[in-house]
C-alpha cells in the first residue's frame, strides 16, 4: 500500500522543518561560542561559598567604625566622561587608616569589555588619604566597587554612577 500525496508532502514538509531546525541551532552554537568570555569574576565559586562570611564580616567592620568617605559617594556624584581623579579617606572611628591597600573595580553591567582594576596611593603627606585616576571612555551606567583591605580585613562599598 502506498502512501497518498499529500502524506508525502507532509512528510516532505517535516524533513524540511528539522533541517531548518539542525541548522538554526548550529548557527546559534556558533555565534554564542564566538562571544563567550568565560566567567567575569575570578574565584566566583569561592566567593559564593563564603557570600554569608563576607556579609557578616562587612556589618563588623561598619560596627568598629570603618568607613569611607569621598565625593563618589554624595549625590550627585562629580564624574564625567574621560578622566577623573579620585581622593577617598578610609577612616575607623573617625581616624585615618594608615597602610591599606585600596582599589576600585570599575564595570559595566552588560559587557566586561570596560572592566578596570584601580589601584588607589597612599601619598605619605595625606595619611589615610588615597588617590588616583580613571579614564571613562562613554556615557552610561558605571558601577564602582571599592575594597579596602586592611589587617586581612576587606571592606566593600558599591556605588552605581551615571555618566552623561
Amino acid at each position: 500500500m502506498a502512501l497518498h500525496k499529500s502524506m508525502k508532502l507532509a512528510f516532505v514538509w517535516i524533513g524540511v522543518a528539522f533541517v531548518a531546525l539542525i541548522a538554526a541551532t548550529v548557527v546559534t552554537i556558533r555565534y554564542a561560542s564566538e562571544g563567550y568570555t568565560g566567567p567575569i569574576e575570578k574565584g566566583y565559586y569561592e566567593k559564593g561559598l563564603n557570600y554569608e562570611k563576607s556579609i557578616l564580616e562587612q556589618k563588623k567592620m561598619i560596627a568598629e567604625g570603618y568607613s569611607y568617605e569621598s565625593e563618589l559617594f554624595s549625590s550627585p556624584q562629580d564624574v564625567r566622561k574621560g578622566k577623573n581623579t579620585f581622593l577617598i579617606r578610609f577612616q575607623k572611628s573617625g581616624r585615618p587608616v594608615v597602610g591599606a591597600k585600596l582599589n576600585i573595580l570599575l564595570e559595566r553591567a552588560a559587557t566586561d569589555e570596560w572592566n578596570r582594576s584601580i589601584s588607589l596611593i597612599e601619598y605619605p603627606k595625606d595619611s589615610g588619604n588615597y588617590h588616583g585616576s580613571v579614564e571613562i571612555p562613554e556615557e552610561g551606567l558605571w558601577i564602582f566597587n571599592l575594597q579596602g583591605e586592611t589587617e586581612g580585613r576587606i571592606l566593600q562599598k558599591t556605588v552605581e554612577v551615571k555618566i552623561q
